[in-house]
């Protein structure tokens, strides 16, 4: 579609992930497993059936699109869900280390999922996961550990269920000057602040989940087909 890869998160339904494909959507996510209580999660027997409708219908459409699961746990839980998912993106957003992330990227038969890694918005957790305080250096501290793709969420373990976080601007600016890697914007993204955001930030990829629903985990096709116009314009 153009050079911004654009994931549209929490999808629960068939019907919504054929939406995205549809429209033009880089990647489809799926809440799998979070070791937090959110709505859009599920246990990997249902994900594992939107995977493979997704691949069915994507191959249907002519699609490039690929599949991210977003989770968290330690290194045996994260590589169960690769080995028995096979997703294309592994989006770490919970708690987890350096440590973990070379363990899981480390295992056999990983290398062809992609690890995106969060930043914690909290200073002490920062520290805890990457042995830095400063984001920027966290950053850095997880590409090095094997991550692929960074990302920079307003929603964090302490906030996961929530839906009303806006992106730290400044955060994201610290972390794209660290790493060489690309950076993920998410929180608060919707089409009607989409083209400011991609004025301000100039971001590698846009996360969106709660930004195109009608309802938590009722997607909106007419939202997400709004979105992707906005952006359109915006590169055209």
């Amino acid at each position: 579609m153009n050079d911004i890869k654009i994931k549209i998160c929490g999808l629960m339904r068939e019907k919504d992930v054929e939406s995205c494909i549809r429209n033009g959507v880089d990647i489809v996510g799926f809440v799998t497993e979070y070791p937090v209580e959110v709505p859009w999660n599920m246990d990997r027997k249902r994900t594992k059936e939107l995977i493979t409708f997704f691949r069915e219908t994507r191959e249907r459409y002519g699609s490039s699109a690929k599949c991210c699961i977003v989770s968290g746990g330690d290194s045996d839980k994260l590589s169960g869900l690769i080995e028995e998912l096979e997703p294309d993106y592994l989006q770490m957003h919970y708690k987890e280390d350096c440590r973990i992330i070379r363990e899981v990227t480390g295992r056999k038969g990983a290398s062809k999922t992609v690890v995106i890694k969060t930043v914690p918005n909290d200073a002490a957790e920062r520290i805890r996961q990457s042995g830095n305080e400063e984001p920027s250096a966290a950053a850095a501290a997880f590409a090095e550990s094997g991550a692929g793709i960074i990302l920079v969420d307003a929603r964090g373990a302490e906030n996961a269920a929530g839906s009303s976080a806006k992106l730290d601007e400044k955060l994201y600016n610290e972390v794209k000057e660290a790493v060489d890697i690309p950076v993920m914007a998410a929180g608060g993204i919707t089409a009607e602040n989409v083209k400011s955001i991609i004025n301000d930030l100039s971001p590698d990829m846009i996360d969106v989940m709660t930004g195109v629903e009608e309802s938590t985990g009722v997607k909106s096709e007419a939202k997400i087909e709004k979105l992707i116009q906005q952006i359109k314009v915006r590169k055209g």
